[in-house]
């Protein structure tokens, strides 16, 4: 078991409670950890064999993207369970979703 990280996945969205916060884009930043068997990948050498970075963020980006969401725990859980269905032998998953420049919110 290995822990993959991908981290700085940056993406524009339209997130947030407020019509006005979903009426324009804002930058999103995600990092992800997986834990993940890697048994077959240190003998074989082959992509097929393990998670694909590529992959990871092209899913984080498509969701982070697409529907607009109220909440950064309901986009953040999304991408979550996208992860988990995409990747098999996913054992655990740590998310760190970040919203930069939240109106209202001093500093």
């Amino acid at each position: 078991m290995a822990t993959v990280v991908v981290a700085q996945i940056g993406f524009e969205g339209r997130h947030g409670v407020t019509a006005a916060e979903r009426a324009g884009t804002r930058r999103f930043e995600v990092d992800v950890e997986l834990d993940v068997p890697v048994d077959a990948a240190e003998r074989s050498d082959r992509l097929s064999d393990t998670v694909d970075y590529t992959q990871v963020s092209e899913l984080i980006v498509g969701l982070g993207t697409g529907e607009p969401h109220h909440l950064l725990e309901s986009l953040a859980r999304r991408m979550i369970d996208a992860l988990v269905e995409r990747f098999a032998g996913v054992t655990r998953v740590r998310l760190e979703l970040r919203k930069f420049q939240p109106p209202a919110c001093p500093g």
